[in-house]
C-alpha cells in the first residue's frame, strides 16, 4: 500500500471506531449539535474542529465527533455547537492541548506508524462490536 492509501484505510478505521465507540448498545448516535439519531453506518459523519489536512490532530479523538453528515458536509460541522460537544466531552485543557497541536508544523507520518495505527483501531473496531453486538 501507498502512503496515501495508508492515509485513507486509516481514515476509515478510526472513522468507524469513534461512530462505533459513540454509538448506543443498539448501535444509535444522537448527533450531539442538531439532536437527530442515526445508526452508527448511516447519516453520521466524522467530523474534524481542526482540519483533516492537519495531520498532528487528524485521527486525535479530542478532534472529532461522530455527526450528522448533513451538519458536517453542509453545516461546516456547526462548528459553535461542536466546540460546546467537545469542551463538555474534554474539558478546557485537552482542548487547547489539541488547539496547541493543531498550531504546530504539520508531519506527515511514517508508513510503519500509519500501519500500526490501522491495526490498533481494528483490534478496537472488533472489541467494540463484540462489546455492543454490532456488525
Amino acid at each position: 500500500m501507498t502512503g496515501r492509501e495508508l492515509v485513507k484505510k486509516l481514515d476509515a478505521e478510526f472513522s468507524m471506531y469513534v461512530r462505533l465507540n459513540e454509538a448506543d448498545d443498539s448501535g444509535c448516535i444522537t448527533c450531539p449539535t442538531c439532536g437527530r439519531t442515526y445508526k452508527y453506518n448511516e447519516g453520521i459523519d466524522l467530523s474534524h474542529f481542526c482540519g483533516r489536512k492537519n495531520h498532528n490532530v487528524r485521527w486525535d479523538e479530542r478532534n472529532v465527533i461522530a455527526q450528522c453528515a448533513y451538519e458536517n458536509r453542509f453545516d461546516e460541522g456547526n462548528k459553535p455547537n461542536m466546540a460546546e460537544v467537545l469542551l463538555k466531552k474534554w474539558g478546557a485543557k485537552e482542548l487547547a492541548q489539541m488547539r496547541a497541536l493543531s498550531k504546530m508544523p504539520n508531519k506527515r507520518p511514517t508508513d510503519e506508524w500509519l500501519r500500526m495505527t490501522i491495526a490498533e483501531y481494528r483490534s478496537k473496531i472488533k472489541a467494540l462490536r463484540e462489546e455492543k453486538g454490532l456488525k
